[in-house]
Formats: C-alpha cells, structure tokens, sequence
C-alpha cells in the first residue's frame, strides 16, 4: 500500500474530524482515547477548525498532526505530538520534568492495518521531536489492557519507565506510561546514559579530574590529575563541544546521569577512518571507532554502568554511516579489573599492542567488539 506522511493543513478540519470520529468507534476505542464518539461528535466546527489549525505546520509549532494520505486523498491514519515543558500546564498524566513530546491520538483505519502506516507515523512524529529545541525524550502513555498496542510500542523502542496514573473517572483501570529517548540515550536502572553537551564543560572537567584522582589512573588515562587541573577553560570547553550532542561530530562523551542530576561516570567514543587521517593510537586500517576514557565513580560501582555506558558507545558507534567494522579499546596488561569488565561485555583481545601511556613499551593490550 503506497501512502503519503505530512502534516494536517489548517484548511483540512473536516478530514481531522472525520479520522477522529472513526477512530472513537474503532472496539478499542475506549482504551485508547479520552473522550467518546458521543462527545466528540457534539463539538462545533469551530472546535475542529481551532484543533486543526494548531496541529497543522503553519501552526504555532506546540503541536504537530501528522496523517498518512492515501494517492486517492484518503487517510488512512494519524498520530499527534504534543511539545510538553515543566512550566507547562498539565493536560493529562504526570507534570513534565523534561522538556519533551506527548504522542496522542494514535489511529490507523483497519483495512491499513499491517501495512507498515503506523510505523511510517510514528517515525514521522518521533523525527519531528528531536527537531524541536531541548526535547529530552517522547513519551506516551498506553492503557492496561492494551496488550495490541504496548506491542507495538516495545517493538519500536518504547519502555515503560515505572510510571503510571489512573484513567480519568472512577473506573480503577491505569495507564502506563512508555519512553523513548534521543539516540545515544538509554536508561538502567535510575541512571540516564546520554551524550553531553557542549555548555556542560565544567561538569566534563569535574568528572575527569575525578576519573584521575582514582587509584589505577596511572593505568588507564594519558594524562595525570595535575596535568588536567592546570589546562585552561577554554580547553574544557573545546573538549565538551567537540563530544557534545549539538556539536559534536566524530567524537561522542556519554555519561550516567543520576536521579539527581550528578555523573556518576562516563565514556568517551573516537571515529577513526583511514582516509581521515585521524589515527588515535597507531595506523588506522578499517573504519572503527575506539573506546577512551572510561571512568564510573567508586560509589556508582557495581551498578552495572559500565555496561551500560559501553552498550550506548557501541550504539552509537554501528549508527555512524558509511558503516564501522570493529569498536575497540586499550586496557593496560596490569588492569585486571578493566580487561574483565571489557572480557565480560564482549570485547576479545586482538593481539595488538600499543604504547599509550608513552612509557616506553607497548604495554597496552588492544581488545575489539566486531559489527555482528
């Protein structure tokens, strides 16, 4: 089935009231709208003309309405993005505490079922998120009972994030409360794993004079703690914008972040093609990434945030076009505790050496995680 994805058109209220009238007499359509066909079907046309107009590409840019146009002019489905910010106020569900988007009003007609219509929305509207300034995640949320639908939420990346609130009235039935964050960004447990960005170069340098003031340092960065405390601001500053989300581009820091906003550790990820130039530690073969700077404070250990950190590096890493082969990384032959945790991820040794440290042998053991 061939359709169109775009956004409604101010003058197209009739259309948004026919989809929305159709889909509140869809059998599930009390488990997944707020409002009935009874009610819906009562408002004025100046109600649609309003809801149309708002949603529509001319509109102030808080909401986007985005439907899929059959070559005949028929739609076939829609999907609405709210933009939600913490000073907002609320419309349904918990208080934003990001800036993010709120996925509503999600319907595909039936004969368009499997078609891949819902996908196409659904990737339309997420697209438009992040191009939103400081969207920090969308979310959306999914009734109880909907098993259909949380399906198909899962197998897009959506995850419940713990959250949930009863459904409007007295029935005792809830809706959860599903996730998806930007690229590069994941969770695990209450940790937030994402890239920083460029304004954060303080917090950059807190957290590497913190990684080089830990016991086996000597063993595993470059520099040493009163080397980095002596380098200006402006070097931090490059350092963050050139690993940041909205800068950055062949180089990408990611950090746990805690409920509380602190870092409680970080990874740091290198793009290295031969025809770059670019060639961090040794001559650069094939195109890969290389893993530097991995550091979780003492107190967050345990927590399995290296794993983590390492998961989103290698994410990032297989996103990158043209295609990375390998991701690899060097630990010191004397860092038992380092090449353990990178065994246990995946990572294999590959019988390279290197001399990072530039203490005058290659005592660095080059370990590698191939694209399966």
């Amino acid at each position: 089935m061939s359709f169109e994805i775009r956004p409604v058109r101010a003058d197209e209220w009739e259309q948004v009231r026919e989809l929305r009238l159709a889909a509140l007499l869809d059998p599930v359509a009390h488990l997944a709208f707020l409002e009935t066909h009874e009610d819906a079907v009562t408002r004025s046309d100046d109600f649609w003309r309003e809801r149309t107009a708002a949603g529509a590409a001319t509109g102030d840019g808080r909401v986007r309405q985005f439907v899929a146009e059959a070559p005949d002019g028929r739609w076939l489905g829609s999907v609405t993005a709210l933009v939600e910010r913490p000073s907002d106020e609320v419309r349904f569900g918990e208080p934003a505490k990001v800036d993010q988007t709120h996925l509503v009003g999600v319907y595909v007609r039936p004969e368009a079922r499997g078609t891949g219509v819902v996908d196409a929305l659904f990737r339309a509207a997420v697209d438009w998120s992040w191009t939103v300034d400081g969207i920090r995640r969308v979310r959306l949320y999914v009734h109880e009972e909907n098993a259909r639908a949380a399906a198909f939420y899962r197998r897009y990346g959506f995850a419940a994030s713990g959250e949930r609130v009863p459904m409007p009235g007295d029935s005792g039935a809830y809706e959860d409360e599903y996730e998806l964050l930007p690229p590069g960004n994941a969770r695990n447990g209450e940790y937030l794993l994402r890239p920083v960005r460029s304004a954060e170069w303080d917090r950059v340098r807190e957290l590497r004079l913190a990684a080089l003031r830990d016991p086996v340092a000597s063993l595993a960065f470059v520099e040493s703690y009163e080397e980095a405390e002596a380098l200006p601001d402006s070097f931090w500053q490059e350092r963050a914008e050139g690993g940041s989300e909205d800068r950055g581009t062949w180089i990408r820091q990611f950090v746990a972040e805690a409920p509380d906003g602190s870092w409680a550790g970080t990874a740091t990820v290198l793009v290295e093609r031969p025809e770059d130039g670019r060639a961090i530690f040794g001559e650069v073969t094939e195109a890969q990434a290389t893993v530097v700077g991995v550091y979780v404070r003492p107190e967050a250990r345990g927590a399995g945030l290296v794993d983590a950190l390492l998961r989103v590096a290698a994410g990032w890493s297989w996103s990158q076009e043209p295609p990375l082969s390998r991701v690899r990384l060097f630990v010191h032959e004397e860092n038992g505790r380092a090449a353990a945790a990178y065994r246990r991820f995946g990572f294999v040794p590959t019988g390279g050496r290197a001399d990072t440290l530039k203490s005058g042998a290659p005592r660095d053991v080059e370990h590698e995680l191939r694209r399966s």
